[in-house]
């Protein structure tokens, strides 16, 4: 998996506001069998949070639904919760999601 591709995952069962079940995620990256990824959501009240980005569905993205992307809930999964890979964020669509992901995480501060 790479960075910037869009995947059909299964989350964990999760408490609270935490996204769970079959879902497309955002990989950001992996390393030693783990995933980090960034789930999205088609609930359009979460449109409005910090640390979000919206998407309308495209043949490259894959999506079908107009969905936001959680970059609040940044994940660590298995490679084995992936499904199949349903498309890929442009280059510019993803440095934005970097810069959401570095505010976040406060890097380079």
């Amino acid at each position: 998996m790479k960075k910037g591709e869009v995947w059909l995952a299964v989350l964990p069962e999760g408490e609270g506001r935490e996204q769970r079940g079959e879902r497309p995620v955002l990989v950001l990256g992996s390393a030693n069998e783990v995933v980090i990824a960034i789930p999205f959501t088609r609930n359009p009240n979460v449109v409005t949070k910090p640390f979000t980005a919206s998407f309308d569905p495209t043949k490259e993205n894959g999506l079908t639904d107009c969905s936001t992307l959680l970059v609040f809930q940044l994940m660590a999964l298995s490679e084995t919760r992936f499904i199949k890979k349903l498309g890929w964020i442009p280059k510019e669509q993803r440095a934005e999601i970097d810069d959401l992901v570095k505010e976040l995480l406060k890097l380079g501060d």
